[in-house]
This record gives C-alpha cells, structure tokens and sequence, in this order.
C-alpha cells in the first residue's frame, strides 16, 4: 500500500498526459512482438545449425585443452588479486576507524568550546548591559576578551579538525566501499571461472565431450525459444488488456459534464491561471474552491477506490479517488475524513466532511492520467 500512496503523491507532481502514454505503449507493444518474432525466428534456425555442427565439435579436443591452461593462468592472477585487495580493505578499515574516532573527538571538544563560548558571552551580556558595568575596570575587560578570543580560537581549530577528518572518514568509507565491492565482484569471477573450469575438465573425459556442450548450447538456445514464445504471449495479453483500458477510458469520458457536484456551493477559485486579488501576482490551480456551509457532506462524484486519505502539505486533509481507467478525483482542506485507504466508495456516497467555523471551502481536482482537467468541465 506505501508504494501505491507514493505513486499517487509522485503523479500530482507530473505533467505527462496519461492517454499519449497509453497510445505509445500500445504502439510499443505492436513493435516489440514484431521484433520478439524475428529473434525467435533467428532462434530456431540457430538450433538448426547447432545441431548439424554437434559432431564436427568432436574434433575440437584441443581447444579445449589450450582454454583450461589460460583459465588456469587467470585464476592465478586472480589470487593474487584477492590477496591484494583483502590489504587493502583491512587499510581502509583501520583508516575508516581511525578517521571517525578523531572526529567524534573533533566534534565533543568543538561543543565543549562552543558551551563554553556561549557562557562568556552571557556573563560579558550581563555584565555590560548593568549596573556592574560601571565596576569593570580596563584590564580585568582586556583579560575577558583575550580569554574570549583564544577560546574561540579553540573552537575554530576543533572546528576545523571536525571538517577534515569528517572528509577523511567519507573518503575512507568511500574507498571501502568501492573494494569491497571489487572484492564481491572478484569472488563472484573466482567462482564463474572455477565453474568454468570444472565443465572443461569433464569434456576431456571423454570424446563425446564436445559434443556435449554442443547439445548444452542447443539447450539454453531451446530454453530461450520457450522464454520468447512466453514472453511473446505475455506481451500479446498486455497488449489486449491496454486495448481494455482505452476503452474504458472512453467510457469514463463519457460522464464529461455529467458528474454530481461533490457539495453545493458557490466557487471562490477557479482552475488555471488567476491574478491574486491582493499580490500584484498569478497564481494556478490545478482545481477548483468551492465555498459551502458549515460542516458540509462531501460526496463523492462517482464510484471508485481510496487510494489516500490524510494530511499531504498544502492540500490539508485530503482524498484521493481512482475511478479506474487513469481518471482520479482529489478532495482537500477537509475536516473530516470518513473513509479509509483501498475503500471502495459508490457516487454520492460522503466521505468526508468541510470546516465548522467561518467560511468552510472545499478544494477539488480532477485528474486524467498525471494531467489536471477543469473540474466545471465534468460537473453538471
């Protein structure tokens, strides 16, 4: 439910229009399953070729014979790189504990100096900002202030301190990092060349061997025939369910003009761009005011799913409706929230309640896909 919440909130910030995407991914989808059966076709005439090439593969012994002696070199230099880099992350380690011991140390003693600072400065407030200032004689002042200047000299060097080893330690822990990932990507080698190596050895074995890994290469080629036919249907069905879509979509646009209103009232703030009556400015909405009474019944316009309810920034307490087919309503500056997430709510039904006191208002959008729509175009 939090990822669904999180693409809500991420399509009110958009502005790619809904029903162009649709039209391009159907589009995709023609071009792909095009292309999918060109390679499934270059698939099965592969196989072909594979399998008449499977007993010429009994000749190739030798080649074999030369690939494990350069596996066998490779995984050599290979050990002596593990070696190398398991120094050079322990070096990183200690450098990593080293720096982030220093700068806590950097950052107690930078807040020592500053407590400290902040005490002259309200006993030198004090002090000057009263009677007890006519009793201050010059050397007992000079005393302060050059007490005062050495100890902010303090604070600017474990000031100072904190910065660099506070780089130090994000450089270290960058370089640690970075190597241990080398290391992971080094063992994951050492473990495909080892894997290699171990299939080369059993080909020896015998003559058959070769062909062997010729009928293995047939196999993963017949493995990646069944995946694209797979993959083919899957995108045959997508295709068809996106088909759907539009269509419901179609259907959806249909209630243009005819939805309900969802509380009666008189509208303080259109959808668009506006001039501020008081800032010499433009604002723009991406819906509508609506003024109403006191504790009003929010309705909601047509049926659909909650797919947030609560408080989000600028909008107050707020609902968000999917009515399918990429349309959604958006309720906000409410008082009350009468519905929960993933409810289903029918038209008309209320689902949230505005203010109480002074002029209550209701904010109210429409959305087609990621793009606003004037919502008076849709309300009756």
């Amino acid at each position: 439910m939090q990822k669904r919440i999180l693409w809500v909130l991420l399509a009110i910030t958009l502005s790619l229009g809904y029903s162009n995407l649709v039209g391009k991914t159907i589009k995709q989808y023609k071009k792909e399953i095009s292309s999918k059966s060109e390679e499934l076709e270059n698939i099965k005439k592969t196989i072909d070729e594979k399998e008449a090439e499977k007993e010429k593969y009994l000749k190739k012994e030798k080649e074999i014979k030369k690939e494990l002696e350069s596996i066998n070199e490779e995984l050599g230099e290979l050990k002596k790189k593990g070696e190398q880099l398991r120094k050079n992350i322990k070096k990183a380690k200690k450098n990593l504990e080293k720096a982030e011991k220093e700068l806590k140390l950097a950052g107690w003693e930078k807040k020592q100096w500053n407590e400290t600072i902040d005490e002259e400065l309200d006993l030198w407030y004090r002090t000057h900002h009263s009677h007890n200032k006519l009793f201050i004689d010059p050397v007992t002042r000079k005393l302060r202030v050059d007490a005062l200047a050495q100890k902010k000299d303090y604070f600017d060097k474990a000031k100072k301190r904190e910065s660099f080893y506070q780089n130090a330690s994000i450089k270290w822990e960058t370089a640690q990092k970075k190597l241990l990932d080398l290391e992971s990507q080094h063992k994951a080698m050492l473990v495909k060349q080892n894997k290699v190596k171990k299939k080369k050895e059993k080909l020896l074995e015998s003559a058959i061997g070769k062909r062997l890994l010729a009928e293995e290469e047939i196999k993963e080629l017949s493995a990646s025939k069944k995946a694209l036919l797979d993959l083919i249907n899957t995108l045959i069905k997508e295709r068809k369910e996106t088909e759907k879509e539009l269509l419901a979509r179609k259907e959806f646009n249909k209630k243009k003009g005819q939805l309900p209103w969802p509380v009666q009232g008189k509208v303080v703030a259109k959808f668009g761009k506006s001039k501020h009556p008081e800032l010499d400015t433009y604002l723009i909405s991406n819906g509508i005011k609506i003024q109403t009474g006191n504790n009003a019944e929010v309705k909601a316009v047509s049926s659909g799913e909650v797919m947030f309810c609560g408080d989000f920034r600028a909008y107050g307490q707020m609902i968000i409706l999917d009515h399918k087919s990429g349309f959604y309503t958006i309720y906000g500056l409410l008082e009350d929230i009468m519905v929960e997430e993933e409810q289903k709510v029918n038209a008309y039904e209320t689902i949230g309640k505005v203010g109480k006191n002074g002029n209550p208002v209701l904010y109210f959008e429409v959305r087609s896909g990621n793009e606003p729509e004037d919502p008076l175009l849709w309300l009756k």
